[in-house]
């Protein structure tokens, strides 16, 4: 889940457990300030009605206009209640309020009550007085439905704003991600130019992939001279050998064993030759030394390559098939690293071929990619080996003298010098099908 989102997840869930913690408390709140409200009227009417009793008796109370002896008003809100009691209770004089249900003219009503016992003319009597408790009620889910409906828009609205303004706040953070490191294929190409903002953490962040993406580039720097070095002074004592070999076996007298050791020790040299080239090869590609400004005809470009393997294709009696349904140029790219590519493939589907085998080159249009097929006829690869194919020194095959495991890393860094997938299916006895998927410049 990206940040923005979450951060407006966040914002919007904290909103609603606020709103809601307040949307619960709101009604108890109010609920305790109408009762103190009720329980002040109740009293006042309470003290009135005992100083009429006091005045008049209780037939002054049954002809008083506000109120009714033992009735209620035409709401069945308000009602008054004057009842004789048995005996003495424990909690004579004091008034009680309590919160209680009603049956008056078969409909159960809910009330506040406030009660009290009292002596007159030595009976014992109780007064209730209540008032009717539904508009507190229906207050009470007005307030609910509100607090729903406004935490729901409240919800709405706040992912809507918070993921404008974080998407805002990033903006700094993206053009890190997507200008600076995403496209970036080798330290030369980083730009170090900052990014704008004001936010003192991506600011930060900025100015340490600067500096961490300079030490690299140098570190690079320092790994491109020094394998050049080390290839250079590898290769000038080789060559010294080779040609001192080369001087002995001229000279007359050599038995057939001192030939024979000296023409093994010239392969074995010309065999680390080959590997040091080939390092060096892929090192210069890995380090973007070689630039991208061909462009190249993979139709043609595959006739090409198959007329140099001619030599090789004719002694294995191979059927060779190159089917294009399009023309396609692959720009820009540095023609000789991917004639390198097609033919290092190609070198390798023949090699490994059986004798009157078949051997086809496809190229078809896949969506935004142009792909190039190689399919042979050959011994395949077990599957389990797939994976590991591309990996320097890494040979599955048994010891033919011609082969070093470089070839298809080869492939694989020039691929990745210009960004061609590459996909691989193989079964053992049934052949390999080779794909190199270009990607396609649209204009």
């Amino acid at each position: 889940m990206k940040l923005q989102v979450k951060l407006a997840l966040y914002n919007a869930i904290s909103k609603a457990i606020i709103i809601g913690a307040f949307g619960a408390i709101i009604p108890v709140i109010i609920q305790g300030i109408v009762y103190n409200h009720i329980d002040k009227r109740l009293s006042a009417r309470l003290e009135k009605m005992m100083r009429m009793v006091q005045k008049g008796g209780l037939n002054e109370i049954s002809l008083d206009q506000d109120c009714s002896f033992d009735s209620y008003n035409v709401f069945k809100e308000e009602y008054v209640s004057i009842s004789p009691l048995p005996g003495l209770p424990k909690d004579f004089g004091k008034r009680t309020v309590e919160n209680t249900e009603r049956l008056i003219e078969n409909e159960v009503l809910k009330h506040r009550v406030l009660s009290q016992a009292f002596l007159y003319d030595n009976q014992l009597y109780e007064i209730e007085i209540g008032e009717g408790l539904s508009t507190v009620d229906q207050l009470n889910e007005t307030i609910k439905r509100f607090t729903i409906q406004i935490l729901l828009a409240v919800i709405l609205i706040s992912i809507f704003l918070d993921l404008g303004f974080a998407r805002v706040l990033l903006l700094p953070f993206n053009k890190i991600i997507n200008k600076k490191l995403k496209d970036v294929q080798h330290p030369s190409s980083f730009d170090a130019t900052p990014v704008k903002t004001s936010t003192y953490e991506f600011a930060h962040l900025d100015r340490s992939i600067n500096e961490m993406m300079q030490k690299i580039r140098e570190t690079f720097q320092v790994e491109r001279e020094f394998i050049t070095n080390v290839s250079h002074e590898l290769l000038t004592p080789i060559s010294i050998l080779q040609n001192r070999i080369e001087n002995i076996l001229n000279e007359p007298g050599l038995s057939n064993e001192v030939m024979s050791r000296m023409v093994e020790t010239q392969k074995t040299l010309s065999r680390l030759t080959r590997i040091v080239k080939a390092l060096l090869y892929i090192s210069k590609i890995e380090n973007d030394q070689y630039s991208k400004s061909d462009e190249v005809s993979l139709d043609e470009l595959s006739y090409e390559v198959t007329e140099e393997l001619a030599e090789r294709i004719e002694e294995k009696n191979l059927h060779v098939n190159i089917d294009f349904e399009q023309p396609f140029t692959f720009y820009p790219c540095n023609r000789s690293l991917v004639h390198t590519m097609l033919f290092n493939v190609v070198s390798n589907a023949i090699k490994y071929s059986k004798n009157d085998g078949s051997l086809t080159i496809k190229g078809n249009r896949e969506g935004d990619m142009f792909s190039v097929s190689i399919i042979d006829s050959g011994i395949g690869i077990p599957s389990e080996n797939i994976p590991y194919i591309f990996d320097r020194f890494k040979r599955f095959r048994p010891d033919d003298g011609m082969s070093y495991g470089l070839g298809l890393p080869i492939v694989k860094s020039i691929a990745s010098f210009h960004k061609i997938e590459l996909r691989v299916e193989s079964e053992p006895d049934k052949g390999t099908h080779f794909t190199m998927l270009f990607p396609v410049q649209l204009s």
